[in-house]
Order: structure tokens, then sequence, then C-alpha cells
């Protein structure tokens, strides 16, 4: 995540929390030549078409406002997804029991790339049980890129 996304994600979690809504993912990218700044919002027993609807005025509102946007962009609000993103500590505690996929920036055990079961994230190490490779702990700081599965 960009210095700048990381700006506009820190800018809109408050507004969020507000109005019932987390800010799972963010991404601000150039798409056919277009500016996009994509949004992915969840809260507690998932959201709908017309949450994203109205998280998508509300963010929009709120960045024009505030003259964060400079430029013309688009933005798109959406679920997070069945493959969520997991960036945050509370994701991977929340979503313990689940299958994961992940990808270290520095290999444990000569290797990057893990698909298993989360079994717990305590003291920034994430355990994940690997069909494969049995249990390995990984450093939070270590992740490059996590998921969840939906299956093997």
């Amino acid at each position: 995540m960009t210095e700048f996304e990381k700006k506009i994600e820190s800018f809109l979690e408050e507004k969020a929390q507000n109005l019932g809504f987390e800010i799972c993912n963010l991404e601000f990218v150039k798409e056919n030549g277009a500016r996009v700044l994509r949004i992915f919002i969840d809260k507690e027993n998932g959201v709908n078409l017309d949450d994203c609807g109205k998280m998508g005025y509300e963010f929009g509102r709120y960045l024009d406002e505030s003259g964060y946007m400079e430029d013309s962009y688009t933005l798109e609000v959406s679920s997070p997804g069945l493959n969520r993103v997991l960036r945050k500590e509370k994701d991977f505690k929340r979503f313990a029991g689940s299958l994961i996929r992940l990808q270290t920036l520095i290999p444990v055990e000569n290797q990057r790339n893990f698909l298993g079961v989360l079994l717990s994230f305590e003291n920034n190490v994430l355990k994940i049980d690997s069909a494969e490779n049995g249990v390995k702990e990984i450093e939070f700081s270590n992740i490059k890129k996590a998921n969840l599965e939906q299956s093997l």
C-alpha cells in the first residue's frame, strides 16, 4: 500500500466506523488511462449492494469536500469478496480457523508461498497448518500478501 493510499484510508476510516463499517482494503490504480479509487468495506453481517451505494455516496462526498483528490477519479466501493485480503492484525485474529493463502517477503524454511489453515495469531506471529509442510510460524512483518481461500 502506497503512502497516499494509507493517507486516504486513515482519512476515511473514522467515517466508515461511525457508520458501522470497516475498510478492509483500499487501492488507487490507473486503468485504461483513468484513475480509480477502490474501497473494500465490510460489517459484522456482511455488506450488500445498498451498503456499497450508501458508502460510495458518503466517501465521495467526504473526499470531494476535503480536497484530497486533486484530479478526476472514479470511486468504486464493494465487498471484500470471497478471497478477502488479510492485511491487519485484527483480520488474522478474526479469521483463525480459516483456510488462507499467503506469501512472505523473506523465505521461511526455503518457502515463500503457503496454503493452509490459520491456527492462531499471537504476539505478531501467525501459525499456519499446511497439508504439505505442517505447522509454520510466520512473523506478521514478513507477510507480503495474504487472502482467504475457499477450498483446497
